[in-house]
């Protein structure tokens, strides 16, 4: 009886899995990371960890940001992410009995890329009480105060480093252009360094064309159209900041080259009524009716039903 008793025992400690075994199997998860421009990340830390088992495991991804788990068993599982520079990231999926489970891909955010919103840290309520209030401020003008905020912000949050051109843009309108030009430099330079190559950067275009409108609110005008020409280099396909620059022309007096910019608009965007409105007033400006009404006309082509319509019927039954 004894033997027996033996041998029953020991068939039960081979049949029933003990807790440490839980988890572990033939399965198989690969999977890839990238940023948010669809690039690889290497050096991501992936931790797999079972919901209900002790079962953990870490890897890292390579050059090509693929990571790849083995030896997993049937049931729930979390992967938490983690990299300097970005976001934690986490996702939840349940491993299979199969030796390869569906592919699982993942995108990180930088830091940098974050909105005041979505901070989630320790200070991420107070600093984002102190942002929403900055930006109510800067609405009312009250311009010294918000500055004040937004420098406590990104005391708070400096991987938001973005936050910069707030207060930047909070020195313009105080008329202190020196220091508004150095805190937009001061972005240009962390966007360059995460990545010297500024082809369609829109964050680099709209930089550029914020310095070359505070050079041209000093009357600068060869150093804003350096920038102005830069900011559209970068980003050739921006028909709104193209616009902008001519807008910000046109108002300052600058009509020829206010023109210039809309007419790069335009090339950009050919079915964009509103900067062939906004041509049509410039050429007004300037006196040349025959391109004034040709730009008009080409508006009510393309916005017969605008709001501005009639008004814009009404100068063209005017200047002919």
């Amino acid at each position: 009886m004894a033997v027996i008793l033996l041998i029953f025992a020991g068939v039960s400690l081979f049949t029933s899995p003990l807790p440490a075994q839980e988890g572990r199997g033939n399965g198989r998860v690969v999977g890839f990371v990238h940023d948010t421009g669809k690039k690889p990340i290497a050096g991501v830390t992936l931790t797999l960890e079972y919901i209900k088992y002790s079962n953990k495991q870490t890897v890292t991804s390579n050059e090509k940001g693929k990571w790849t788990f083995v030896g997993l068993g049937v049931g729930d599982v979390r992967i938490s992410v983690a990299k300097d520079g970005y976001k934690n990231e986490g996702i939840q999926f349940r491993v299979s009995g199969i030796r390869k489970n569906p592919n699982q891909y993942i995108t990180l955010k930088k830091l940098s890329e974050l909105k005041p919103t979505e901070v989630d840290d320790d200070k991420g309520l107070a600093s984002k009480t102190s942002f929403k209030k900055a930006i109510d401020l800067y609405k009312e003008r009250e311009f010294e105060a918000a500055l004040a905020l937004f420098r406590d912000f990104l005391a708070m949050q400096p991987q938001l480093y973005k936050v910069g051109i707030n207060i930047a843009n909070c020195y313009l309108e105080m008329g202190q252009y020196n220091e508004a030009i150095k805190e937009y430099e001061k972005v240009l330079a962390k966007i360059t360094a995460e990545n010297p190559d500024l082809a369609g950067n829109s964050d680099a275009a709209a930089l550029y064309s914020s310095i070359g409108d505070t050079y041209m609110r000093q009357d600068k005008l060869k150093e804003a159209e350096e920038y102005f020409k830069k900011s559209i280099e970068i980003d050739p396909s921006d028909h709104a900041l193209a616009y902008n620059v001519a807008e910000i022309l046109f108002a300052a007096g600058k009509t020829d080259d206010a023109i210039k910019y809309y007419d790069i608009a335009v090339k950009i965007k050919p079915g964009w009524s509103k900067a062939y409105l906004q041509r049509g007033y410039a050429y007004l400006n300037k006196g040349d009716i025959k391109k004034a009404l040709q730009s008009m006309e080409k508006f009510l082509e393309l916005a017969p039903n605008s709001p501005e319509a009639e008004g814009v019927k009404e100068v063209i039954k005017s200047l002919k």
